[in-house]
């Protein structure tokens, strides 16, 4: 899934989304998978990998990942488990091309998607 603006996450997501923008994982979320955004916030269960210029665990928030990020902080009552890579050594061109790819195809979307129970 490749978003452009912000997304909340507060239910079970597996697979890949890519942000131009923030992801926020809700007390109730749990993400697994490769999650690549510009800021992440963790209050639910993210496990996979993580790359992203800033990632915030909070109180109650688990990651259990691989995380690239620039900046990484952890609220005294979050968790982490995993490996952190420094930016610079992870981040390679093809890894940049994936955050920016495909903008144009996302800008062809309709303004407003409406889902509707059947």
């Amino acid at each position: 899934m490749k978003v452009v603006g912000k997304m909340h996450i507060d239910g079970i997501f597996d697979g890949t989304i890519t942000s131009l923008d923030n992801i926020s994982v809700g007390k109730k979320g749990h993400v697994r998978g490769v999650i690549k955004a510009r800021q992440i916030i963790v209050s639910g269960l993210l496990e996979g990998e993580v790359i992203c210029d800033e990632l915030h665990i909070e109180a109650g928030g688990e990651v259990q990942a691989t995380v690239t990020s620039k900046e990484m902080s952890i609220s005294p009552k979050g968790s982490f488990i995993g490996e952190r890579k420094k930016w610079e050594q992870a981040m390679s061109e093809s890894t940049t091309e994936l955050l920016t790819s495909d903008v144009d195809a996302i800008d062809s979307l309709p303004e407003k998607v409406v889902l509707t129970q059947e």
